[in-house]
């Protein structure tokens, strides 16, 4: 559990998100602006421990955002994780099985796709010129395909330790749940701000969650330093050409 004054943070920033929800819910319209309040809002309710409240925002945001982007965009990837995580530490790991799931195949698809960008960027005289001048993205289609392809085998490995999991009897998964919270009370994690990463408390399918919370703090920082999120007015096409800034 999170100090007195943590919760004071939290409640704060709670209510400030969900102002700006109601505010820009009033707008029919499909934003990245929203997608970005309720994903803070569901890492907000998963610090207050509302399981609940946060996988509903997650499921708010991932709605809205399929909207907004190519259906294996890093974004979707992301939430997909997140979600996972969520239905983990709210002891529904059945449910959670198809998150991790989705997220593997949708790291499949995208490192393939970045791959398929890569070549085009290459194939290219202009741009291959302009990489010569350091104005190309390529290497940022690199770092991204680099970054995917480690975080692949811990989203495998966690689907393995989540399916363990669901045939472990229902005493061994009381204690495993008995831990987390035990070692939840003893985090000494402080809150920083609303868009901070949902750091998920370790052990809670039998072995360390670590390696899976690395992933999603990395997720979140890999998006934050490397990859644009523009809003787009609309869905962009499976078929459409690939940009730096959009795929």
């Amino acid at each position: 559990m999170t100090g007195d004054g943590d919760d004071s943070d939290l409640d704060l920033a709670w209510k400030m998100l969900n102002t700006a929800r109601v505010i820009v819910a009033k707008s029919p319209e499909k934003t990245m602006e929203k997608v970005t309040i309720l994903t803070a809002l569901a890492e907000i309710s998963m610090r207050r421990e509302d399981r609940d409240s946060s996988i509903g925002y997650y499921f708010e945001a991932l709605a809205i955002l399929e909207h907004l982007v190519r259906p294996d965009h890093f974004r979707i990837v992301d939430l997909n994780v997140r979600i996972c995580l969520a239905f983990e530490l709210a002891s529904k790991v059945g449910d959670a099985i198809p998150y991790c799931a989705k997220a593997i195949s949708l790291c499949k698809s995208r490192i393939h796709n970045l791959k398929i960008a890569k070549e085009a960027l290459l194939a290219d005289r202009d741009l291959r010129a302009s990489a010569a001048k350091g104005h190309s993205g390529k290497s940022t289609l690199e770092d991204e395909i680099s970054y995917l392809a480690r975080m692949l085998p811990r989203f495998q490995k966690k689907l393995e330790e989540l399916k363990q999991a669901m045939s472990t009897p229902s005493d061994g998964i009381d204690n495993i749940m008995k831990r987390v919270v035990s070692q939840m009370a003893r985090s000494n994690n402080s809150f920083h701000s609303p868009t901070m990463s949902t750091a998920a408390p370790r052990g809670s399918t039998g072995s360390s969650i670590t390696d899976f919370e690395i992933v999603g703090r990395d997720m979140k920082r890999a998006k934050d330093e490397s990859i644009s999120y523009e809003p787009s007015p609309k869905r962009l096409a499976a078929d459409d050409s690939p940009s730096v800034n959009e795929i």
